[in-house]
C-alpha cells in the first residue's frame, strides 16, 4: 500500500494554483494492494469532486478508476490516470 499526498505546496503531487483554490494538503490518494485506489478529502477549503453519469459529486472518500476524472477546488479537473503522471 502507498499514499500519495495531493496539494498546492510540499506533497507527492504538487497542483498549480494561482487561484488559491486548491488547499496545501487537499487530498490523499491511497494505492492498495490490489492496486485500487482511494481518494480522500483532507478537510479542503473547496473540496473534492468526481464525475460520475455526467455529474460532478463531491466526497469526503472514495475509491475512483485511472480514467475517472477529479475536480480539486472549483475549476482544475484531471483524470487520475493523469494525474499520476505528475507525481514527482
Amino acid at each position: 500500500m502507498r499514499i500519495l499526498t495531493i496539494g498546492r505546496k510540499g506533497t507527492d503531487i504538487v497542483l498549480e494554483d494561482a487561484e488559491k483554490q486548491i488547499s496545501r494538503l487537499h487530498a490523499e490518494l491511497t494505492i492498495t494492494d490490489d492496486d485500487r485506489y482511494y481518494l480522500v478529502d483532507c478537510g479542503s477549503s473547496n473540496g473534492t469532486a468526481v464525475k460520475r453519469q455526467g455529474a460532478w459529486k463531491a466526497i469526503k472518500q472514495t475509491y475512483v478508476t485511472e480514467d475517472e476524472e477529479i475536480r480539486f477546488g472549483g475549476y482544475l479537473s484531471l483524470t487520475l490516470r493523469a494525474l499520476l503522471t505528475m507525481k514527482r
